[in-house]
């Protein structure tokens, strides 16, 4: 009769994702996660190929909670228009990434390539719905004057709006006024 823990993907990123939350993405090892599950480090590897692997599931976990945390429905249900639910998505959504822009994006310079790659992947992946949100507020905005909408593409605005925004947020500048204040500028006079 074998001896050995068993333990589930599941629990090893819930793991992971624990020990990246305490002290960053940095810090995520195979031996260091092997150790914090109480299982030898090959038992690791069978559920996850690599550390690129691990840390991508640990900042997918990471942008879904942080989603959730925002209360997407309440910026969309109350937001008069797309400037508006700009606002509110860059203000839920910078509240809830304080714990990303302090400890893990300033590890993300120290990792490797293959890992980046990956985790940038992970990253678009999760914030593709909400890069659709923005754009479906900008085509519902009856607001929008019609000289901007024949003077500019629209999809380029949604997309560097989206773009600001997320940067901003990452900086910790969730109120992007500058932003903002063009776009009322641009779109609403």
């Amino acid at each position: 009769m074998s001896s050995k823990k068993a333990i589930s993907r599941n629990r090893i990123i819930e793991v992971a994702f624990g020990m990246a939350r305490e002290s960053g993405l940095a810090s995520l090892s195979v031996r260091a996660i092997a150790e914090a599950c109480g299982v030898a480090t090959g038992t690791i590897y069978n559920h996850v190929p690599d550390v690129a692997e691990l840390r991508t599931e640990v900042l997918q976990r990471f942008w879904r909670e942080a989603i959730e945390a925002a209360e997407l429905e309440t910026c969309t249900r109350d937001a008069e228009t797309a400037l508006d639910y700009c606002r509110r998505l860059s203000n839920a959504l910078s509240s809830s990434l304080e714990g990303f822009r302090t400890a893990w994006l300033r590890d993300m310079g120290a990792l490797d390539g293959r890992t980046c790659q990956r985790t940038m992947e992970a990253e678009r992946a999760c914030l593709g719905d909400l890069h659709e949100t923005v754009r479906h507020a900008f085509e519902r905005d009856a607001a929008i004057t019609s000289r901007a909408r024949d003077c500019v593409q629209m999809d380029a605005v949604v997309d560097f709006a989206w773009q600001a925004m997320l940067d901003a947020m990452k900086r910790g500048d969730g109120s992007c006024e500058t932003l903002f204040a063009l776009m009322e500028l641009a779109l609403y006079t």
